[in-house]
């Protein structure tokens, strides 16, 4: 008789690396909240009287939660490509930092640029962290281990 259970003293069976499956539950919450932290950064934002206009054109509210999620794809994407936690982080870091080239550049008002750069900061900070957690680290010797 055998047994699918595996004790102490068996290797496990289970992958190294996180299931795809696995990876879009920590994007969508991820990125769930994230959307949640800059809808409401933006909105307290406008009710301080930052205009969030870009060329005349106000960004609206809903747009800072459809972009945090487009963000969360994005990363939960990368997260399937690169699979290791340090490259995961090296080309996100990397990401975020060209992303943040339009909200500076873009907006005529300081206070505008400020916001915009903040919400895309504390998102892909947000995103960034909780799906790294999830992936594996390369070890000295050249091998990989969970978290």
């Amino acid at each position: 008789m055998t047994s699918s259970h595996t004790t102490g003293h068996e290797p496990s069976v289970q992958a190294a690396q996180p299931s795809t499956l696995l990876l879009l539950r920590r994007g969508g919450l991820a990125g769930a909240f994230a959307a949640v932290c800059t809808t409401a950064m933006a909105a307290i934002a406008r009710a301080a009287d930052v205009s969030l206009e870009v060329d005349a054109a106000a960004i609206p509210i809903a747009a800072f939660a459809l972009w945090t999620l487009v963000g969360a794809a994005l990363g939960v994407l990368m997260a399937q490509l690169l699979r290791a936690r340090r490259r995961f982080l090296v080309v996100t870091v990397v990401a975020t930092g060209l992303s943040l080239l339009p909200p500076i550049a873009l907006p005529d008002d300081s206070a505008t640029k400020s916001v915009l750069v903040a919400a895309h900061l504390l998102a892909a900070t947000i995103i960034i962290t909780i799906l790294s957690r999830g992936l594996t680290t390369v070890a000295a010797n050249g091998g990989t281990r969970d978290r």
